[in-house]
């Protein structure tokens, strides 16, 4: 499921960028600055995005590495000893 989720995202940040530069050359002159303006800010925020993305990839990893090392240890750990109960 995370790969289509990459998948499908890569795709989309490619047509975005596809996007940014069909607008950039269909810009009308004079517009240079605008057009700048908008291409550094498209790529701050897909820069942005990959930061978060890994983040929450390394989080991901972090908690699926403690499961299973809780998992393992949880399987070895003894049963506690049965309560009798006092009549």
């Amino acid at each position: 499921m995370a790969g289509l989720l990459e998948e499908q995202t890569a795709d989309m940040q490619a047509k975005m960028k596809a996007l940014v530069e069909a607008t950039a050359k269909n810009a009308p002159a004079g517009s240079e600055n605008a057009v700048s303006f908008f291409k550094s800010t498209f790529a701050a925020a897909n820069d942005a995005f990959e930061q978060a993305n890994r983040a929450a990839k390394e989080a991901a990893d972090v908690v699926e590495s403690n499961v299973r090392q809780f998992t393992k240890t949880a399987s070895k750990a003894k049963p506690a000893p049965k309560r009798r109960h006092a009549r």
